[in-house]
């Protein structure tokens, strides 16, 4: 069987994607992690440039709509000066996971970790071929990271880590203080084996990527079972000063967005993760903070039902072939639902059963077809 071709496709800040609505820009924020000026300057480089929302990612990254193709140059320059952007070269290969409550309630953090990971990326000219679709994955230990389909992945466990290559366990451990060079190791083999050029994913190289696990003194073994659910809406369980809100179908608008940034501690990151969730540890009451979310059409409860609901970016995308975002709802029987306009599954969170189009009005769930109702939501 051929292997698939390293086409990368994915979005940039200097490589727009055209769609219907416009182009479309991915900004990377490794580990999900965004300070507040950040966010306030994603907000500014939306309503600028874009459709004025925030689109949130599978992966934790944030995407601006709407964006004229003369925007590029301005909007590069832009994102650069507010730290979006540290290296034009590495502006996609700096795709970083991590499990989305570590360093809250006594979980072990990796906020240090990830940073440490970004800056090494962005300083060997090498990574710089990493492709958009490669994924480095940082576990706290309890799950939320993707680990198990990360290209290469640690799993902390006390003071050491535990090596995922390919999303199988590497039967390597190494200490929690050289799990940077574990991994840029492991990257720069994967590189050197066609990842960036081939294929995507290490996964797809000949030998599923076990030179890629011998690189760091490793072989394949069974994949890495983790914990992988949506994060609970409402006060996070660990620690009651912290609140866990969701996008509705992880669409962000100007408001919504200030006022998550206006509820952030200071000195501390808002954390996304999937399916539009948005750690905010607060600076105010936890009861206050519920109010004015749910005020403002954000999603607060697992109650909802439409916390079980997302979709793709619809008759934005030019291969969709129904509006999903307009027609997106909960169904009985499929209480986590991701509606998508097409059969490529776009932005599925990972415990989520896809709603395919098959016509403007005709979906299939479980290989059944659904009733749709034009213009419910």
């Amino acid at each position: 069987m051929p292997r698939p071709a390293a086409v990368d496709a994915c979005p940039g800040i200097l490589a727009l994607h055209p769609a219907r609505d416009g182009h479309v820009a991915r900004i990377r924020l490794p580990g999900g992690y965004v300070s507040r000026v950040q966010w306030t300057a994603l907000a500014g480089l939306a309503a600028e440039f874009g459709d004025g929302r925030l689109d949130l990612t599978a992966r934790g990254n944030v995407q601006l709509r709407g964006l004229p193709q003369t925007a590029a140059a301005a909007l590069t320059d832009r994102a650069a000066r507010a730290g979006l952007l540290p290296s034009r070269q590495h502006d996609r290969s700096r795709n970083i996971t991590a499990s989305p409550l570590a360093g809250l309630g006594g979980r072990p953090p990796l906020r240090r970790l990830v940073r440490a990971l970004d800056a090494a990326i962005v300083a060997d000219p090498t990574l710089a071929a990493l492709p958009g679709r490669f994924l480095l994955a940082a576990d706290d230990g309890t799950g939320g990271a993707a680990l198990a389909q990360s290209d290469i992945g640690l799993r902390r466990a006390g003071r050491e880590v535990e090596m995922v290559i390919a999303g199988r366990l590497a039967g390597v451990r190494v200490p929690f203080a050289a799990a940077v060079t574990a991994v840029t190791t492991a990257a720069r083999a994967a590189v050197a084996r066609g990842v960036g050029r081939q294929v995507t994913r290490v996964a797809d190289l000949a030998d599923g990527g076990q030179a890629v696990a011998a690189a760091i003194g490793g072989s394949l073994g069974p994949p890495a079972a983790t914990a992988e659910g949506r994060l609970p809406l409402g006060p996070a369980a660990a620690d009651r000063a912290v609140l866990v809100a969701a996008a509705p179908l992880s669409r962000l608008d100007g408001a919504q967005a200030a006022l998550i940034g206006g509820l952030l501690r200071p000195g501390e990151v808002l954390r996304l993760a999937s399916a539009g969730r948005v750690v905010i540890p607060l600076a105010v009451t936890p009861a206050a903070a519920l109010a004015r979310l749910a005020g403002s059409g954000l999603l607060t409860s697992d109650g909802d039902p439409r916390s079980g609901v997302t979709a793709c970016s619809g008759l934005a995308c030019e291969r969709a072939v129904a509006d999903v975002r307009a027609l997106a709802r909960p169904l009985p029987g499929h209480p986590l639902a991701h509606w998508v306009g097409c059969p490529r599954g776009c932005g599925r969170p990972q415990d989520a059963e896809l709603v395919v189009a098959e016509g403007p009005d005709r979906f299939l769930a479980g290989g059944r077809g659904v009733p749709v109702l034009a213009g419910a939501s």
